[in-house]
């Protein structure tokens, strides 16, 4: 795989100005910023860091910054076949005639595909360079008039997934998952009443959603008498927790936080799926941050309930921070585990 930051960087360098679009796939640490560039991302702790380097950054569910005009925009490809098709549906709409898109991927994750996409939405000239290895630079160029958009799934849409009890589950392409309720999650609530020694849903406790993409751990558990935080890293996972809990009549408190590092309150229990995928690739160091923060938060006889995938070694990272970090169920495929007892 090439080094995308490196690539970027040069291209940043040859021109005056653009706009850069940065999801989990990019590292804004080697991202080098300039005057006249802007960056778009959705990533709560993406933006942070490229504001740390001195980057004028948007945060959003990738909607085009407003007022900012320009003739340039690069983008290493999303994991998402919808995300991408969106982002480029995006730039027809905001580019003039002549200017470029130049995205960047691997072969594997469907840039040849997006190249000839791409250039029948755009309807204008394509070029692709070789990077070696697996690893492709294509540039678009927007045409007197544009094609047909892409399917992008109405990106933007919430829309029901599925029923859970009486409630619906919205959600939206953006969501890790969205089609579907996460079968480590359904885990986690089919077991949850045991792990806790009491019936669902909850009363007035305080309860975090670490991570609530679209809210099924808090709408599957909680009452309306429930004290609610859900939050999420992702812009568009805040949006369809946001109305999943207002359709079914819930209160509760929404945040952008990077694994829930910037809260501080305590809660009594906290229910958690953390990921375990950064773009393309596997980050332990989120289940690290998952629960260093959940032990912060966490109030001292509070419980925490964790689902995994088995692979993910939850119990050795889990007991830095944990006096107990108790298995509860393991399927074969996923693990619950019930950490009380937070180390101050």
């Amino acid at each position: 795989m090439a080094n995308f930051e490196s690539l970027i960087n040069q291209e940043i360098h040859a021109s005056p100005n653009g706009l850069l679009i940065v999801d989990e796939n990019l590292n804004p640490q080697l991202l080098q910023a300039a005057s006249g560039w802007q960056a778009l991302t959705n990533r709560f702790d993406q933006q942070q860091a490229l504001l740390d380097q001195a980057w004028h950054c948007s945060l959003s569910d990738f909607e085009w910054p407003v007022g900012f005009t320009t003739d340039l925009v690069l983008f290493r490809i999303s994991k998402e076949k919808a995300v991408v098709n969106y982002l480029i549906n995006l730039v027809a709409e905001q580019l003039k005639t002549g200017a470029r898109l130049i995205l960047f991927g691997d072969k594997s994750e469907g840039i040849k595909s997006y190249a000839k996409n791409g250039q029948k939405r755009l309807n204008g000239d394509r070029s692709e360079i070789k990077l070696g290895g697996d690893s492709w630079r294509v540039e678009l160029t927007v045409g007197k008039t544009t094609g047909i958009p892409l399917d992008d799934q109405n990106y933007h849409q919430v829309r029901e997934v599925t029923k859970v009890s009486e409630y619906s589950l919205l959600s939206k392409p953006g969501v890790y998952g969205w089609k579907k309720i996460d079968q480590g999650s359904q885990q986690l609530i089919e077991r949850l009443p045991s792990m806790i020694d009491r019936e669902l849903p909850i009363g007035s406790d305080r309860v975090l959603d670490l991570g609530c993409g679209s809210g099924y751990l808090t709408l599957a558990s909680c009452s309306q008498a429930t004290h609610i935080t859900a939050t999420d890293n992702n812009a568009a996972a805040i949006k369809a927790t946001q109305a999943t809990l207002e359709t079914a009549g819930f209160k509760a408190e929404l945040c952008l936080t990077n694994a829930g590092e910037e809260l501080a309150s305590e809660y009594d229990l906290i229910l958690c799926n953390p990921p375990f995928h950064s773009g393309f690739g596997i980050d332990y160091d989120l289940t690290d941050r998952f629960s260093k923060n959940a032990a912060k938060l966490l109030a001292t006889k509070g419980q925490a309930c964790f689902v995994v995938n088995q692979h993910v070694p939850l119990k050795r990272i889990a007991s830095r921070y944990f006096e107990s970090v108790a298995l509860d169920q393991d399927t074969g495929k996923f693990c619950t585990y019930l950490l009380t007892k937070p180390k101050r």
